[in-house]
C-alpha cells in the first residue's frame, strides 16, 4: 500500500466518524426541550440565565453601515470581501519560462466588525428580535450567499470610493479607481500595454459584498438570556440562527434533518477517499 492510499484511508475513516458524530444531535434536541420558547419578545426577569428561544422579525437599531467603504448594508449581517491588486509570478512549463501577471488577491478573513481595517471579516447589525438584543456572535452564525448589487453611490462618494460592476463575474464593486482593472494582465509588452502599465494599480484594493437571501429578515434564535440580550453560548453545540420562524417541535426537526445531511455528506466524501485509495493500491500493483 502506497503513502497516498493510506492517507486517503485515514482521511475516510475520520469523515465517517465524523458522519456518525452528526447523526447524535441527542444532546440538540434535549437543549431545544428544555429551553424557554417566548412567543412575544418579552424579556422576564425569571428568564435570566436560562436558555430560551425568540423567533420574530430581526430590526436593526441602528443605521448599518460599512465605515470603511460607507456601504449601507440592508440586512443584518454582511460578509466584507477584500482583494488587493497585486503582482504575482507565472511559469510556462512547456518552454520553462516565467512572466509576471497581475491579478486581484482576497485578504486574509479577520474577526468580526472590524470596520477600521482594509480587509476581509463578518459585518453584523446591532438588531433586537421583541425586547431582545441579539448577540453579535449569533448573527455571525447567518449563512450569506446573495451578492449586493445595489449601492448608493453618494454615500461611498463621501468616503471616497466609486461603484464597479463586472459584468463576467456579475458583481458589483467598490474601489478607489477611476478604472479597475479586471485583473489576469501580463505586466509585459507583449499584452498591448506598456512595461508597468498595470503596475499603476498595485496596492490598491476593491470591495464586495454577499448578504443572507432571506429577505424577510425572519428569524429563529436560542441562547442564552442575560441582561435583555440573547447571548451566544458555545455549551449548546449547536448553531444559534436559523431562517424563518419556528417553534420548538418544528427547531428539533430542523435540528435533525441537518444532522442527517451533514452524515450524509461526509460519508459521500469517505466513500470517495475509499474509491481513490483503491485506484492508488491498483495503480501500485500494475506498476
Amino acid at each position: 500500500m502506497n503513502k497516498k492510499s493510506i492517507i486517503f484511508i485515514v482521511i475516510a475513516i475520520i469523515l465517517a466518524i465524523v458522519g456518525f458524530t452528526s447523526t447524535n444531535t441527542s444532546k440538540q434536541t434535549d437543549v431545544i426541550s428544555k429551553a424557554v420558547y417566548v412567543e412575544d419578545g418579552k424579556v422576564l426577569p425569571e428568564n435570566e440565565g436560562k436558555i430560551v428561544i425568540v423567533a420574530g422579525k430581526a430590526e436593526v437599531t441602528e443605521p448599518f453601515v460599512d465605515t470603511l467603504t460607507g456601504v449601507p448594508i440592508p440586512h443584518i449581517k454582511a460578509n466584507r470581501t477584500v482583494e488587493i491588486y497585486e503582482e504575482r509570478m507565472e511559469t510556462n512549463e512547456e518552454n520553462n519560462s516565467t512572466y509576471y501577471v497581475f491579478d486581484w488577491k482576497s485578504t486574509t478573513h479577520s474577526g468580526v466588525n472590524k470596520f477600521d481595517e482594509v480587509h476581509s471579516t463578518n459585518l453584523v447589525a446591532n438588531c433586537k428580535v421583541g425586547e431582545f438584543e441579539i448577540d453579535g456572535q449569533i448573527i455571525n452564525g447567518i449563512s450569506v450567499g446573495k451578492k449586493l448589487k445595489d449601492i448608493d453611490n453618494q454615500a461611498i462618494a463621501a468616503k471616497g470610493y466609486r461603484e464597479h460592476y463586472e459584468h463576467k463575474k456579475d458583481i458589483t464593486y467598490v474601489a478607489k479607481l477611476d478604472y479597475m482593472p479586471l485583473g489576469g494582465e501580463r505586466s509585459g509588452s507583449k499584452a498591448g500595454y506598456k512595461q508597468g502599465y498595470y503596475s499603476d494599480y498595485e496596492g490598491a484594493h476593491r470591495v464586495s459584498y454577499t448578504i443572507p437571501s432571506e429577505e424577510s429578515l425572519e428569524y429563529t434564535f436560542i441562547g442564552k438570556q442575560q441582561n435583555g440580550k440573547i447571548m451566544y453560548d458555545k455549551d449548546l453545540g449547536m448553531q444559534a440562527a436559523f431562517d424563518g420562524l419556528q417553534n420548538p417541535t418544528e427547531l428539533a426537526e430542523r435540528v435533525k434533518s441537518g444532522g442527517m445531511i451533514g452524515a450524509y455528506v461526509a460519508w459521500a466524501l469517505a466513500a470517495f477517499f475509499v474509491l481513490l485509495a483503491v485506484l492508488g493500491m491498483r495503480k501500485k500493483k500494475e506498476n
